[in-house]
């Protein structure tokens, strides 16, 4: 962006109309603040509104930093540069991002019933350890466990709700859309064709006659290789970097959401907040609305 005025846009995004007339009172309320002019304001959907104005790059950063330390009840909110809205490639987490829990944890849960794997992806995710040593030492407790006996807990992982609808809407626009997980493939080849993402990138466990040996196969799927992904298929697709969008809630999901032209931290840890443009939590289809889709333009 140049230091001279851009146009930008302020999306709201509401789960109930309590919260959408509070939040757009908010929103007019700092507009008038800054002395901002509205160009011209949208409805996308009941609840969905964007508001166009011109801005500096100061005063657009200002915007920022009050959006993200106001807690919305109720409401997705993103501030952005109009151009460059639609994106051309998502690069989005899986486990408590596309689904409800950290599908590493559930076979601790359902298979060796201890919490020990869970008390070290808490810490891997939050940042309070390396998440490369973090995922050889879980993977170590696999040894032994059939992968056959790992499919079948499966059942228990439920989607977040409209992921299916966001990804087939975004393919449907020509989006690439891709699930880079820093889980095992045995998970995240099932979700990520179930939901219908065009491409799967996830860690790879070493298995004999069926059966996990406890290590991993090739380089780690960590932070660095979520955005070396992103970064490889930005550069085969010819795509510029404004034209991208990463969503996560992980330690390991920061260095591609900074890098994407809109980093959105979906229910993110407190250091993944505090590194994304934008926060959101309420309705999983804010990742359309924050590109300029319609609800007529969705695909339910």
């Amino acid at each position: 962006m140049s230091k001279k005025n851009f146009t930008a846009v302020i999306t709201l995004v509401s789960i109930n109309q309590l919260s959408y007339v509070t939040d757009n009172n908010y929103i007019n309320n700092i507009i008038k603040k800054y002395n901002i002019k509205i160009l011209k304001t949208n409805k996308l959907s009941k609840l969905v509104k964007d508001f166009f104005f011109k801005v500096d790059l100061i005063t657009f950063k200002n915007l920022k930093k009050a959006f993200k330390s106001h807690l919305f009840k109720g409401s997705d909110i993103c501030i952005q540069e109009n151009k460059y809205r639609k994106k051309k490639v998502i690069a989005c987490d899986m486990d408590k991002t596309i689904i409800n829990i950290e599908t590493i944890d559930l076979i601790g849960e359902k298979i060796l019933n201890n919490n020990k794997i869970a008390e070290l992806t808490k810490e891997a995710m939050s940042g309070g350890i390396n998440y490369n040593s973090s995922i050889i030492q879980r993977t170590k407790f696999l040894k032994g466990i059939s992968i056959n006996e790992i499919k079948k807990t499966a059942k228990y992982i439920k989607f977040t709700k409209d992921a299916d609808v966001v990804i087939k809407t975004l393919n449907s626009h020509g989006c690439h859309t891709m699930l880079i997980s820093g889980g095992y493939e045995i998970f995240a080849n099932i979700i990520g064709k179930k939901i219908g993402f065009k491409e799967i990138i996830s860690n790879v466990p070493i298995s004999k006659n069926g059966v996990l040996t406890g290590s991993l196969k090739g380089s780690i799927v960590d932070g660095k290789g979520k955005l070396s992904y992103l970064r490889k298929r930005i550069k085969t697709l010819d795509v510029k970097k404004k034209e991208t969008i990463a969503i996560g809630d992980g330690q390991n999901d920061i260095d591609m959401i900074k890098y994407a032209g809109l980093g959105i931290a979906w229910n993110g840890f407190p250091k993944v907040k505090n590194m994304a443009d934008v926060l959101a939590g309420y309705d999983f289809k804010s990742i359309l609305y924050f590109q300029g889709y319609s609800r007529e333009d969705i695909k339910f």
